[in-house]
């Protein structure tokens, strides 16, 4: 039998002071308890498909946790996620700011397209077939997918490594799940 999760869920959930809030198939969440939640800053993990939603990019000595975000990009988030892992040669670009860039040879469609980007930002660019990690605000230079985002701890670690790929160039990356 099916559940359906609504809004009133979602406020008992907030007044109990939770801040993630797992739901299992065959439970159902309605798109107004599904704005409630993102208003009022609860995460809803939904059943083993987002169990594993956090990633690691490991680069120049540094170790940094980013989160899919399998409600704004959920094609790409898990088309990228089923891709883990992923290693190679990331470069540094100056095209629109401060961000690394990385090749992939998988080519997925546009999705909820983003040009100017915020710090933090991961995003896939269809045209190049690219992984760009974006560690300061730009104004962009193509459409991309934005598929993670920087955990904020970890973006003094994130522009460390963005400051050695630049001196550096051709530097080996590594992108994984999360292990916890």
């Amino acid at each position: 039998m099916r559940q359906i999760l609504t809004t009133e869920d979602i406020r008992a959930a907030i007044r109990r002071g939770k801040t993630e809030l797992v739901i299992e198939p065959p439970t159902v969440i309605t798109a107004a308890a599904r704005d409630e939640a993102n208003l009022a800053g609860l995460r809803i993990i939904e059943g083993p498909r987002d169990r594993n939603s956090d990633i690691v990019i490991e680069v120049a000595g540094e170790r940094i946790r980013a989160t899919l975000l399998l409600d704004e990009a959920p094609v790409t988030a898990s088309a990228i996620r089923d891709l883990l892992p992923l290693s190679g040669t990331v470069n540094h670009a100056r095209l629109a700011g401060d961000e690394l860039m990385f090749p992939i040879r998988t080519y997925l469609g546009a999705e909820n397209q983003s040009k100017a980007q915020k710090a933090g930002n991961i995003a896939y660019w269809p045209d190049r077939m690219i992984i760009a990690m974006f560690y300061s605000d730009t104004g962009g230079v193509g459409l991309t997918n934005v598929f993670a985002r920087v955990a904020p701890e970890d973006m003094d670690a994130f522009r460390r490594a963005g400051d050695y790929v630049w001196k550096n160039q051709g530097v080996e990356l590594r992108i994984e799940r999360h292990r916890g």
